[in-house]
């Protein structure tokens, strides 16, 4: 069975025939008129609340809760309201409403996680043409000993660089971190004092620890390292294990990477262990940051399901979507 609308085309009022992958589920509780559980499901389109109102056969409703897992795939059928500012399905079985969980096979992979808008081989050549233009043998070294591996770079390529944020789909760490490193360039001609190379390959690298920290099936979710460590710390983890077998790497220039990949969120509270404490740190983290709320925005606007000039996101505020 394959989808045939997305989430952000879906219109309050209207009635919703198709498939779903399932984030999370809260456990089912008592209503009036029965038992009900809500979950989050999501498709290329977004994600949004479905909400399953059951009569009172509690042990039909907890079967069917208890089938569904976070990633499952299911088949809703159910009407779409609006609650809250946001849509929402409501699922009524007493209405003929339904929710039905797929086996792996009954559906396509590709209808539930998004893919990069962008040329994949394209973005990858322009990210090798940058790095090739390293010239210090260390930094050159070590950015080879990751991307000279066809299979990190087929990873790399292929990972997200979000759950719900930026580049939240397939290709959009390669996407994300080429848009940092073409910016890092810029700054390295505004600023001939930076050192481009070491700028450089911070932008690359500042993102790798995002291949142990996220996984893709039906959703994008987070490794258990992923949550109990953070990508910048695996990243900076990454670096030094590449140093160690490399040999001769200059100790300090290694510090200053890691550095680079610690710093690049720019503050402690937007996820950082270190804040920026030279020059290079405080390019790549302001890339970083630029890039990131660009991205975020643009989202915001293309998702935006409304007919107002103007939607209210919880992370950006008031966006003007003109």
């Amino acid at each position: 069975m394959r989808k045939t609308i997305k989430i952000n085309e879906l219109k309050a009022g209207g009635t919703v025939d198709d498939l779903f992958a399932v984030r999370f589920k809260k456990p089912v509780s008592p209503y009036k008129n029965g038992f009900t559980f809500h979950m989050w499901v999501s498709d290329a389109g977004g994600d949004m609340a479905v909400k399953y109102w059951g009569e009172r056969d509690e042990k039909g409703v907890k079967a069917l809760h208890d089938s569904i897992a976070k990633g499952s795939v299911v088949h809703v059928k159910g009407k779409v309201t609006e609650y809250n500012n946001a849509l929402e399905i409501h699922v009524n079985p007493s209405s003929g409403d339904s929710v039905e969980v797929l086996k792996e096979g009954e559906y396509e992979m590709a209808d539930f996680v998004a893919s990069s808008s962008e040329d994949v081989e394209q973005m990858r050549s322009q990210l090798f043409t940058i790095m090739r233009k390293v010239k210090d043998a260390h930094l050159k070294q070590l950015l080879e000993s990751f991307f000279g591996d066809e299979g990190f770079v087929k990873q790399f390529c292929l990972c997200p660089a979000a759950i719900t944020h930026h580049s939240n789909y397939i290709g959009g760490l390669l996407e994300h971190t080429l848009r940092v490193a073409k910016t890092c360039e810029h700054y390295s001609q505004l600023y001939p004092e930076l050192d481009r190379d070491l700028l450089i390959t911070g932008a690359i690298l500042h993102d790798i620890g995002k291949l142990r920290e996220y996984t893709v099936s039906s959703i994008i979710g987070a490794t258990d390292e992923g949550r109990l460590v953070g990508h910048l710390v695996i990243g900076a983890g990454m670096v030094n294990d590449a140093v160690r077998l490399l040999g001769d790497f200059p100790p300090e220039l290694n510090i200053k990477v890691q550095h680079l990949v610690l710093s690049s969120h720019g503050t402690t509270e937007f996820g950082s262990p270190k804040e920026p404490l030279f020059p290079e740190a405080v390019a790549l983290a302001m890339a970083d940051l630029s890039t990131t709320r660009i991205e975020d925005m643009v989202m915001v606007k293309k998702t935006a399901n409304t007919e107002d000039d103007w939607v209210q996101d919880k992370n950006l505020g008031s966006v003007y979507l003109k």
